[in-house]
């Protein structure tokens, strides 16, 4: 199973590779909404802004970049797929895919506003902690709010739909402690939200292996 889990991701980085545009686009994104909230603040900018840019940017090219997860499965190739490996491994294997590709946005978005809006982040190692649970917890999300559009006629608008109610309870526990980072983050205050952040991706990961089956055969 781990082989072929990793043979999905493979197969993803090459797909990904061979269509680089994507990735260049959801960049681009990133660096032009940055750079415009610079222009607009002229360098100066409060905790509480910087905060809500950052996670408002993020997110909005977080759903751009994984609704494509399911783009080369589309149609009768789902069929080609479902015979060869079986669904849950396809989407744990899309699932950790998506989470490295939103791991280096969120990191390039990070360096984007420290080099364009200022170092004001107390804790850059607490807020970088934030990023990767945040990843793991949209990739989670996502990839399976992807597999859904994919089943029902790849709907540009679809993940969208869904996808934010189902991101607003991680969005509301990240940006409420990630203020934290910036103003002073205390690791024995913060250690609980950021073991329920933790277990709010690992549940996401579990619904998406054990509901994915059932659509996928549909």
């Amino acid at each position: 199973m781990v082989s072929q889990i990793l043979e999905i991701v493979k197969l993803n980085i090459t797909l990904e590779w061979r269509q680089r545009q994507s990735i260049l686009a959801v960049l681009l994104y990133v660096l032009t909404t940055t750079y415009l909230s610079y222009l607009v603040f002229n360098g100066i900018i409060s905790s509480e802004t910087w905060n809500a840019l950052y996670w408002i940017i993020l997110i909005f090219a977080a759903v751009q970049a994984a609704f494509r997860s399911f783009q080369n499965e589309a149609d009768r190739r789902f069929l080609l797929y479902y015979s060869l490996v079986p669904p849950r491994v396809l989407v744990i294997g899309k699932t950790i895919y998506n989470f490295f590709y939103l791991l280096v946005i969120g990191l390039v978005t990070f360096a984007l506003f420290l080099f364009l809006l200022g170092n004001i982040v107390a804790d850059p190692l607490a807020f970088v902690v934030l990023v990767v649970l945040a990843s793991a917890g949209f990739a989670c999300i996502l990839t399976f709010v992807s597999g859904i559009a994919a089943k029902a006629g790849d709907n540009p608008a679809l993940p969208a739909i869904l996808s934010i109610p189902l991101l607003y309870p991680q969005v509301l526990a990240l940006s409420r402690t990630s203020i934290r980072a910036l103003t002073g983050f205390s690791w024995s205050v913060n250690g609980p939200v950021l073991l329920v952040l933790l277990l709010l991706a690992l549940v996401s990961l579990l619904l998406s292996y054990l509901l994915f089956a059932y659509l996928w055969r549909d």
